[in-house]
Protein backbone atom coordinates (compact mmCIF):
# COMPACT_ATOMS: atom_id res chain seq x y z
CA UNK A 1 0.00 0.00 0.00
CA UNK A 2 1.68 3.29 -1.11
CA UNK A 3 0.69 6.30 1.26
CA UNK A 4 -0.69 9.87 -0.35
CA UNK A 5 1.77 12.47 -0.86
CA UNK A 6 0.11 15.67 0.05
CA UNK A 7 2.55 17.83 0.94
CA UNK A 8 2.36 20.72 -1.45
CA UNK A 9 6.07 21.70 -1.45
CA UNK A 10 7.40 18.11 -1.90
CA UNK A 11 10.03 17.71 -4.37
CA UNK A 12 8.78 15.73 -7.72
CA UNK A 13 9.01 12.20 -7.72
CA UNK A 14 8.98 10.32 -10.61
CA UNK A 15 5.53 7.83 -10.83
CA UNK A 16 6.42 4.37 -12.01
CA UNK A 17 3.77 2.86 -14.22
CA UNK A 18 3.11 -0.40 -11.69
CA UNK A 19 -1.04 -0.38 -11.77
CA UNK A 20 -2.98 -2.83 -14.01
CA UNK A 21 -5.82 -0.65 -13.50
CA UNK A 22 -7.03 2.31 -11.87
CA UNK A 23 -10.07 3.67 -9.60
CA UNK A 24 -11.36 7.28 -9.81
CA UNK A 25 -13.54 7.86 -6.58
CA UNK A 26 -12.86 6.37 -3.36
CA UNK A 27 -15.79 6.11 -1.70
CA UNK A 28 -17.89 3.26 -1.28
CA UNK A 29 -18.71 2.35 -4.59
CA UNK A 30 -14.92 3.24 -5.56
CA UNK A 31 -12.89 1.93 -2.65
CA UNK A 32 -14.71 -1.51 -2.31
CA UNK A 33 -14.40 -2.13 -6.31
CA UNK A 34 -10.74 -1.36 -6.32
CA UNK A 35 -9.96 -3.74 -3.44
CA UNK A 36 -12.32 -6.50 -5.08
CA UNK A 37 -9.80 -6.28 -8.07
CA UNK A 38 -6.94 -5.79 -5.74
CA UNK A 39 -7.93 -8.81 -4.26
CA UNK A 40 -7.93 -11.33 -7.99
CA UNK A 41 -5.21 -12.12 -10.13
CA UNK A 42 -4.13 -13.16 -13.70
CA UNK A 43 -1.71 -15.95 -14.66
CA UNK A 44 -0.41 -15.98 -10.76
CA UNK A 45 -0.48 -12.73 -10.46
CA UNK A 46 -2.32 -10.14 -7.77
CA UNK A 47 -3.58 -7.34 -10.01
CA UNK A 48 -1.94 -3.80 -9.03
CA UNK A 49 -4.69 -0.95 -8.76
CA UNK A 50 -4.34 3.10 -7.96
CA UNK A 51 -6.94 4.68 -6.56
CA UNK A 52 -7.57 8.58 -7.21
CA UNK A 53 -9.90 11.31 -5.70
CA UNK A 54 -9.85 14.58 -5.42
CA UNK A 55 -10.03 13.91 -1.30
CA UNK A 56 -6.40 13.21 0.34
CA UNK A 57 -8.19 12.52 3.40
CA UNK A 58 -10.70 10.20 1.65
CA UNK A 59 -8.06 8.20 0.05
CA UNK A 60 -5.70 8.33 3.26
CA UNK A 61 -8.76 7.22 4.84
CA UNK A 62 -8.93 3.52 2.73
CA UNK A 63 -4.92 3.29 2.33
CA UNK A 64 -5.00 3.60 6.29
CA UNK A 65 -8.42 0.89 6.72
CA UNK A 66 -6.64 -1.65 4.00
CA UNK A 67 -3.02 -1.24 4.95
CA UNK A 68 -2.59 -5.30 4.45
CA UNK A 69 -2.80 -4.14 0.56
CA UNK A 70 0.85 -3.70 -0.99
CA UNK A 71 -0.95 -3.59 -4.59
CA UNK A 72 -3.26 -0.72 -3.65
CA UNK A 73 -1.68 2.59 -4.29
CA UNK A 74 -3.49 6.25 -3.19
CA UNK A 75 -3.13 9.19 -5.01
CA UNK A 76 -5.10 12.25 -3.02
CA UNK A 77 -5.86 15.67 -4.54
CA UNK A 78 -6.47 17.65 -7.55
CA UNK A 79 -2.40 17.99 -8.21
CA UNK A 80 -2.47 14.04 -8.10
CA UNK A 81 -4.62 13.33 -11.29
CA UNK A 82 -1.14 13.19 -13.64
CA UNK A 83 1.07 10.76 -11.23
CA UNK A 84 -2.51 8.73 -11.14
CA UNK A 85 -2.23 8.14 -14.87
CA UNK A 86 1.33 7.84 -14.57
CA UNK A 87 1.33 5.11 -12.60
CA UNK A 88 -0.94 3.29 -14.40
CA UNK A 89 0.99 0.65 -17.02
CA UNK A 90 -0.12 1.28 -21.05
CA UNK A 91 -2.89 1.11 -22.39
CA UNK A 92 -4.36 2.99 -19.45
CA UNK A 93 -7.92 1.72 -18.74
CA UNK A 94 -10.44 3.67 -16.34
CA UNK A 95 -14.30 2.51 -15.91
CA UNK A 96 -17.24 5.06 -15.27
CA UNK A 97 -20.40 4.85 -13.34
CA UNK A 98 -22.79 7.84 -11.81
CA UNK A 99 -20.55 6.86 -8.76
CA UNK A 100 -17.87 4.77 -10.76
CA UNK A 101 -15.74 5.48 -13.68
CA UNK A 102 -12.36 3.39 -14.77
CA UNK A 103 -10.03 3.93 -17.17
CA UNK A 104 -8.04 0.90 -18.59
CA UNK A 105 -4.50 1.30 -20.81
CA UNK A 106 -3.57 3.87 -18.09
CA UNK A 107 -6.72 1.84 -16.36
CA UNK A 108 -8.51 3.27 -14.19
CA UNK A 109 -12.26 3.27 -12.63
CA UNK A 110 -13.85 6.58 -12.04
CA UNK A 111 -16.71 6.88 -9.30
CA UNK A 112 -18.72 10.06 -9.97
CA UNK A 113 -21.97 11.91 -10.60
CA UNK A 114 -23.47 10.69 -13.63
CA UNK A 115 -24.07 12.94 -16.59
CA UNK A 116 -22.00 16.49 -16.93
CA UNK A 117 -19.46 15.21 -14.16
CA UNK A 118 -19.19 11.86 -16.05
CA UNK A 119 -18.36 14.08 -19.03
CA UNK A 120 -16.34 16.28 -17.07
CA UNK A 121 -13.62 13.72 -15.25
CA UNK A 122 -13.52 11.77 -18.81
CA UNK A 123 -12.80 14.57 -20.95
CA UNK A 124 -9.96 15.34 -17.63
CA UNK A 125 -8.48 11.95 -17.81
CA UNK A 126 -8.48 12.10 -21.98
CA UNK A 127 -6.52 15.56 -21.71
CA UNK A 128 -3.71 13.19 -19.96
CA UNK A 129 -4.29 9.89 -21.73
CA UNK A 130 -2.24 8.63 -25.39
CA UNK A 131 -3.49 7.02 -28.41
CA UNK A 132 -5.46 4.00 -27.57
CA UNK A 133 -6.15 4.09 -23.92
CA UNK A 134 -9.42 3.09 -23.02
CA UNK A 135 -11.81 4.88 -20.97
CA UNK A 136 -14.87 2.61 -19.49
CA UNK A 137 -18.25 3.97 -18.07
CA UNK A 138 -19.98 1.89 -15.73
CA UNK A 139 -22.21 4.35 -14.88
CA UNK A 140 -26.18 3.89 -15.18
CA UNK A 141 -26.02 5.67 -18.02
CA UNK A 142 -28.10 6.47 -21.11
CA UNK A 143 -26.84 4.19 -24.00
CA UNK A 144 -27.53 7.30 -26.62
CA UNK A 145 -25.16 8.95 -24.64
CA UNK A 146 -22.57 6.03 -24.43
CA UNK A 147 -22.61 6.18 -28.48
CA UNK A 148 -22.02 9.98 -28.51
CA UNK A 149 -18.97 9.17 -26.13
CA UNK A 150 -17.56 6.60 -27.76
CA UNK A 151 -17.96 8.39 -31.16
CA UNK A 152 -16.23 11.52 -29.56
CA UNK A 153 -13.29 9.62 -28.03
CA UNK A 154 -12.93 7.65 -31.22
CA UNK A 155 -11.94 10.65 -32.94
CA UNK A 156 -9.54 11.44 -31.05
CA UNK A 157 -7.73 7.96 -30.99
CA UNK A 158 -8.64 6.78 -27.44
CA UNK A 159 -11.20 4.05 -26.85
CA UNK A 160 -14.10 3.70 -25.21
CA UNK A 161 -16.17 0.59 -23.20
CA UNK A 162 -20.16 1.36 -21.68
CA UNK A 163 -20.55 -1.21 -19.43
CA UNK A 164 -23.66 -1.66 -16.85
CA UNK A 165 -22.36 -2.76 -13.56
CA UNK A 166 -24.97 -4.69 -11.31
CA UNK A 167 -25.05 -5.09 -7.31
CA UNK A 168 -24.29 -2.03 -5.36
CA UNK A 169 -21.99 -1.51 -2.89
CA UNK A 170 -21.93 -5.09 -1.86
CA UNK A 171 -21.64 -6.01 -5.58
CA UNK A 172 -18.63 -3.94 -6.25
CA UNK A 173 -16.84 -5.53 -3.42
CA UNK A 174 -17.67 -9.23 -3.36
CA UNK A 175 -18.42 -9.56 -6.88
CA UNK A 176 -20.61 -7.68 -9.44
CA UNK A 177 -22.38 -8.34 -12.64
CA UNK A 178 -21.10 -6.57 -15.73
CA UNK A 179 -22.55 -5.43 -18.92
CA UNK A 180 -20.21 -4.83 -21.42
CA UNK A 181 -21.10 -3.09 -24.81
CA UNK A 182 -18.83 -1.73 -27.45
CA UNK A 183 -15.70 -2.44 -29.68
CA UNK A 184 -14.64 -5.90 -28.88
CA UNK A 185 -11.30 -5.25 -29.53
CA UNK A 186 -11.28 -2.82 -26.53
CA UNK A 187 -13.68 -5.52 -23.95
CA UNK A 188 -10.90 -8.00 -25.42
CA UNK A 189 -7.95 -6.07 -23.56
CA UNK A 190 -10.07 -5.51 -20.51
CA UNK A 191 -11.83 -8.84 -20.25
CA UNK A 192 -9.19 -10.84 -17.91
CA UNK A 193 -9.52 -7.91 -15.95
CA UNK A 194 -13.17 -7.61 -15.39
CA UNK A 195 -14.09 -11.15 -15.15
CA UNK A 196 -12.35 -11.89 -12.44
CA UNK A 197 -13.72 -8.92 -10.40
CA UNK A 198 -16.85 -10.45 -11.53
CA UNK A 199 -19.50 -12.40 -9.58
CA UNK A 200 -19.54 -16.40 -10.64
CA UNK A 201 -22.34 -18.01 -11.55
CA UNK A 202 -23.25 -21.55 -10.17
CA UNK A 203 -21.20 -23.58 -12.93
CA UNK A 204 -18.36 -21.10 -12.31
CA UNK A 205 -18.45 -18.76 -15.09
CA UNK A 206 -18.11 -15.17 -14.35
CA UNK A 207 -21.20 -12.65 -15.05
CA UNK A 208 -19.70 -10.58 -17.59
CA UNK A 209 -20.76 -11.18 -21.32
CA UNK A 210 -20.54 -8.49 -24.04
CA UNK A 211 -23.44 -7.18 -24.66
CA UNK A 212 -22.66 -6.09 -28.34
CA UNK A 213 -21.56 -2.79 -30.24
CA UNK A 214 -22.23 0.91 -29.37
CA UNK A 215 -24.08 1.56 -26.39
CA UNK A 216 -25.34 -2.10 -26.18
CA UNK A 217 -24.58 -2.73 -22.11
CA UNK A 218 -25.88 0.32 -20.76
CA UNK A 219 -29.03 -0.56 -22.87
CA UNK A 220 -29.57 -3.95 -21.19
CA UNK A 221 -28.46 -2.41 -17.81
CA UNK A 222 -30.53 0.02 -18.47
CA UNK A 223 -33.99 -2.69 -19.06
CA UNK A 224 -32.26 -4.49 -16.53
CA UNK A 225 -33.25 -1.94 -13.72
CA UNK A 226 -36.36 -1.36 -15.15
CA UNK A 227 -37.08 -5.37 -14.96
CA UNK A 228 -36.48 -5.09 -11.13
CA UNK A 229 -38.94 -2.31 -11.14
CA UNK A 230 -41.52 -4.18 -12.29
CA UNK A 231 -40.96 -7.35 -10.40
CA UNK A 232 -40.41 -5.88 -7.11
CA UNK A 233 -43.67 -4.24 -7.62
CA UNK A 234 -45.36 -7.56 -8.06
CA UNK A 235 -44.17 -8.85 -4.83
CA UNK A 236 -45.36 -5.45 -2.84
CA UNK A 237 -48.69 -6.07 -4.40
CA UNK A 238 -48.36 -9.39 -3.22
CA UNK A 239 -47.75 -8.33 0.15
CA UNK A 240 -50.24 -6.08 0.59
CA UNK A 241 -53.08 -8.05 -0.74
CA UNK A 242 -51.93 -10.47 1.99
CA UNK A 243 -51.65 -7.99 4.57
CA UNK A 244 -55.56 -7.04 3.49
CA UNK A 245 -56.39 -10.77 4.38
CA UNK A 246 -54.81 -10.58 7.59
CA UNK A 247 -51.45 -12.71 6.98
CA UNK A 248 -49.08 -11.32 9.51
CA UNK A 249 -45.32 -10.70 8.57
CA UNK A 250 -43.95 -14.20 9.59
CA UNK A 251 -46.58 -16.16 7.76
CA UNK A 252 -46.07 -14.14 4.40
CA UNK A 253 -41.97 -15.09 4.57
CA UNK A 254 -43.09 -18.93 5.21
CA UNK A 255 -45.63 -18.96 2.02
CA UNK A 256 -43.19 -16.98 -0.13
CA UNK A 257 -40.38 -19.68 0.38
CA UNK A 258 -42.79 -22.28 0.06
CA UNK A 259 -43.49 -20.39 -3.71
CA UNK A 260 -39.33 -19.98 -3.95
CA UNK A 261 -39.00 -23.48 -3.54
CA UNK A 262 -41.76 -25.25 -5.13
CA UNK A 263 -40.94 -28.70 -6.02
CA UNK A 264 -42.36 -31.22 -8.75
CA UNK A 265 -44.33 -30.34 -11.87
CA UNK A 266 -43.31 -27.74 -14.86
CA UNK A 267 -42.76 -24.74 -13.28
CA UNK A 268 -40.47 -25.80 -10.38
CA UNK A 269 -37.82 -23.13 -8.91
CA UNK A 270 -39.33 -20.57 -11.44
CA UNK A 271 -40.03 -18.37 -8.78
CA UNK A 272 -36.72 -18.89 -7.48
CA UNK A 273 -34.41 -15.27 -7.58
CA UNK A 274 -32.72 -12.81 -5.84
CA UNK A 275 -35.34 -10.05 -5.72
CA UNK A 276 -37.92 -12.94 -3.58
CA UNK A 277 -35.27 -13.72 -1.44
CA UNK A 278 -35.34 -10.07 -0.33
CA UNK A 279 -38.95 -9.54 -0.19
CA UNK A 280 -39.36 -12.39 1.95
CA UNK A 281 -36.22 -11.46 4.02
CA UNK A 282 -38.10 -7.89 4.04
CA UNK A 283 -41.56 -8.96 5.17
CA UNK A 284 -40.33 -10.59 8.70
CA UNK A 285 -37.92 -8.00 9.54
CA UNK A 286 -38.26 -6.66 12.85
CA UNK A 287 -37.39 -3.57 13.94
CA UNK A 288 -33.97 -2.61 15.64
CA UNK A 289 -32.31 0.13 17.34
CA UNK A 290 -29.58 -1.31 15.03
CA UNK A 291 -32.14 -0.33 11.82
CA UNK A 292 -32.26 3.31 13.93
CA UNK A 293 -35.22 2.11 15.53
CA UNK A 294 -36.38 0.27 18.65
CA UNK A 295 -35.36 -3.77 19.80
CA UNK A 296 -39.51 -3.79 20.83
CA UNK A 297 -40.28 -6.82 18.32
CA UNK A 298 -42.56 -4.70 15.84
CA UNK A 299 -42.26 -5.27 12.56
CA UNK A 300 -40.30 -3.20 10.39
CA UNK A 301 -42.53 -2.79 7.56
CA UNK A 302 -45.21 -1.38 9.72
CA UNK A 303 -42.97 1.74 10.52
CA UNK A 304 -41.10 2.12 7.03
CA UNK A 305 -42.67 4.90 4.32
CA UNK A 306 -44.26 3.58 1.64
CA UNK A 307 -42.50 5.34 -0.79
CA UNK A 308 -39.33 5.12 -2.97
CA UNK A 309 -37.93 6.92 -5.79
CA UNK A 310 -36.81 6.03 -9.14
CA UNK A 311 -33.69 6.07 -11.46
CA UNK A 312 -33.43 7.35 -15.06
CA UNK A 313 -32.94 4.03 -16.18
CA UNK A 314 -36.57 3.42 -15.35
CA UNK A 315 -37.72 5.96 -17.16
CA UNK A 316 -35.50 5.78 -19.90
CA UNK A 317 -36.85 2.07 -20.74
CA UNK A 318 -40.65 3.01 -20.88
CA UNK A 319 -39.69 5.61 -23.08
CA UNK A 320 -37.91 3.16 -25.50
CA UNK A 321 -40.11 0.86 -25.80
CA UNK A 322 -42.89 3.33 -26.24
CA UNK A 323 -41.11 5.02 -29.16
CA UNK A 324 -40.07 1.64 -30.17
CA UNK A 325 -44.16 1.09 -30.43
CA UNK A 326 -43.75 -1.63 -28.10
CA UNK A 327 -45.79 -2.27 -25.21
CA UNK A 328 -44.60 -2.66 -21.65
CA UNK A 329 -47.42 -2.06 -19.41
CA UNK A 330 -45.39 -4.00 -16.62
CA UNK A 331 -42.78 -1.60 -16.60
CA UNK A 332 -44.65 1.41 -17.17
CA UNK A 333 -47.23 1.19 -14.06
CA UNK A 334 -43.88 0.07 -11.65
CA UNK A 335 -42.41 3.22 -12.82
CA UNK A 336 -45.59 4.76 -11.94
CA UNK A 337 -46.27 3.88 -8.77
CA UNK A 338 -42.77 4.55 -7.21
CA UNK A 339 -43.58 8.08 -9.00
CA UNK A 340 -46.90 8.30 -7.30
CA UNK A 341 -45.85 7.08 -4.37
CA UNK A 342 -43.44 10.22 -3.98
CA UNK A 343 -46.18 12.89 -4.40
Amino acid sequence: MDSVNDAADSPPIEVIPVSDIGVIGSGVMGSNLGLNIADKSHEGKRFEVSLYDLSVEQVQSVLSANSAYQNLHGFGGKDKLKDFVASLKRPRKVPCHMELCALIQHQAIILVPAGAATDAVIEDLAALFQADDIIIDVGNANFRDQIRRAENLEKRGLRFLGMGVSGGAEGARKGPAFFPGGTLSVWNDVKHIIEAAAAKAADGRPCATMNGKGGAGSCVKMFHNAGEYAVLQVWGEVHEVLKAYGVDGDSQAKLLESWKTKTGGRYAGLLDSYMLDITIEVVKARDSTAAGGQDDGAMLLSRTMDKTDSKGTGLWSVVEAMQASVPAPSLAAALLARQMSML
